[in-house]
């Protein structure tokens, strides 16, 4: 019987190998097509097996599907920098397994130097609304659209009626609008990836689309009658959100007051501030939300994290305040998001563990290492990384569109005590440094704290409407 049945799982794993190969063979076909349509689908096939090969460790998958989306990319004048990187990587990787040992060693050392390096976060580009101007669908965002930004082309299936036109737009999105119009058959609005988002529109008949880029608006001339604009829509589900529970860890509290400000404020306060300002949206929001503290009371890491456990929560957000000595006082600013990760770390990172870390230090040195191995995996290790950079991209984005002049935010794997409760996606936010004069008197201002926590519930927003992309 145990025979058979590891007979058939490995039937089915060669099954599943094979139908990758057939499915990426055809990508390569697609790819050297003259069809604009055909290289499209190669992009996607390659985009959707290089997440999958994430997932699954299968490195091979992942070099031949960037190998394709560079290709792809560049033939559609998509940009494909990031993954021209990874390719990169993974072509220096490949190549130094070849070389000598004291070559390993080398490329060792030099990639030791690379993952200390942080990772820069710009501000999000959103889609904020649209209208209808008589026949003309206008789509509002909230930057500068320019042509690169851009990438259109039409179908038609063959053997159907009916056309199908389609703009992908760099851009992301937070709430679905409902776009209608009696003359089409559909028209759709949604986000194809973590960072394209995909107009369809379908038509019985063939239309004479025309479309411009007005400053921060697409405006699409359909070739139809005009109508009276309807509003966009909240199509999210309620009772989704309602499922998910969110636990807001303000850092520090009462006899530990954290990091001391430029004019004496704590950390503690400011954290808590907004951290009970995050709590409040997010509830208005529909999620269940939980918080380890909500008054000036210590709780120690040891209990935050038995907490977390107990309650098990979708996500796991840790709010904390950042200073270094009055020398430096002046240089060191801007917004650090961290995320639990035991290969990947930096200087900065490893002395804000010491710092985090140091009301449980001898504790966490005796049981970390179990702990650690037992809640960590690559998926969980993927998703928090997916939401510290979406927490640092909305943050920015927010903070700049009410005129406050900040620098990129900045994310990083680390080993944080704190996060290693949380089952799920985690992250770790430093939301300036209280050591800084101007930062700490906006750390104290209502009117930035009350932004802070907006960009990160919008950060959470845009983490779920991507997970669910991926799944």
């Amino acid at each position: 019987m145990m025979r058979s049945l590891l007979l058939l799982l490995l039937m089915a794993t060669l099954l599943g190998a094979a139908s990758v190969k057939a499915e990426l063979d055809t990508a390569k076909k697609n790819l050297y097509s003259s069809s604009k349509s055909n290289i499209f689908k190669a992009y996607d096939t390659y985009k959707k097996h290089y997440l999958k090969s994430i997932m699954s460790g299968d490195q091979k998958i992942q070099e031949r599907c960037l190998n394709g989306i560079v290709i792809a990319g560049k033939k559609l004048h998509i940009d494909v920098s990031n993954y021209q990187t990874k390719l990169d990587d993974i072509e220096a990787t490949s190549t130094a397994t070849t070389v000598s040992k004291k070559s390993k060693k080398i490329q060792k050392k030099a990639s030791k130097t690379q993952k200390k390096s942080k990772v820069k976060i710009r501000s999000q580009r959103a889609f904020r609304d649209f209208s209808w101007d008589g026949g003309t669908l206008e789509l509002n965002f909230d930057f500068v659209l320019k042509s690169k930004d851009i990438n259109y082309f039409k179908l038609r299936a063959e053997g159907k009626k009916g056309y199908r036109y389609i703009f992908d737009i760099r851009a992301v999105m937070f709430k679905k609008p409902k776009i209608r119009h009696k003359e089409l058959t559909r028209v759709s609005l949604s986000q194809y990836n973590r960072e394209k988002l995909r107009l369809v529109i379908e038509s019985q008949h063939p239309l004479n689309l025309h479309f411009r880029r007005i400053d921060q608006t697409l405006e699409i001339d359909l070739g139809v009658s005009g109508v009276v604009a309807p509003k966009a829509t909240d199509n999210s589900d309620k009772q989704q959100k309602r499922s998910r529970l969110i636990i807001i860890d303000p850092g520090h509290g009462g006899k530990d007051g954290g990091a001391v400000g430029y004019s004496k404020k704590l950390e503690k306060d400011i954290v808590l501030a907004i951290s009970k300002r995050l709590a409040k949206i997010l509830k208005k929001e529909g999620y269940r939300v939980k918080m380890t503290r909500e008054s000036n009371v210590y709780r120690s890491l040891k209990w935050r994290t038995k907490f977390t456990r107990k309650h098990n929560p979708d996500l796991f957000i840790s709010i904390h305040a950042n200073a270094v000595p009055k020398k430096n006082a002046r240089k060191a600013q801007g917004i650090e998001i961290y995320y639990l990760d035991p290969k990947k770390g930096s200087k900065r990172s490893s002395s804000l563990e010491r710092k985090e870390n140091a009301a449980d230090y001898r504790a966490m040195d005796q049981r970390f290492g179990k702990l650690f191995s037992a809640t960590q995996s690559r998926a969980k290790v993927l998703a928090s990384n997916f939401l510290a950079i979406d927490l640092g991209r909305n943050v920015v984005g927010k903070l700049r569109y009410e005129k406050y002049k900040i620098k990129d935010a900045k994310v990083a794997g680390g080993n944080f005590w704190v996060l290693v409760g949380a089952t799920s996606a985690s992250a770790l936010v430093e939301v300036g440094f209280v050591s800084h004069p101007q930062e700490e008197k906006r750390l104290v201002s209502a009117k930035y704290q009350q932004t802070f926590a907006e960009g990160l519930a919008d950060g959470i927003e845009q983490y779920f409407v991507n997970k669910s992309k991926l799944h």
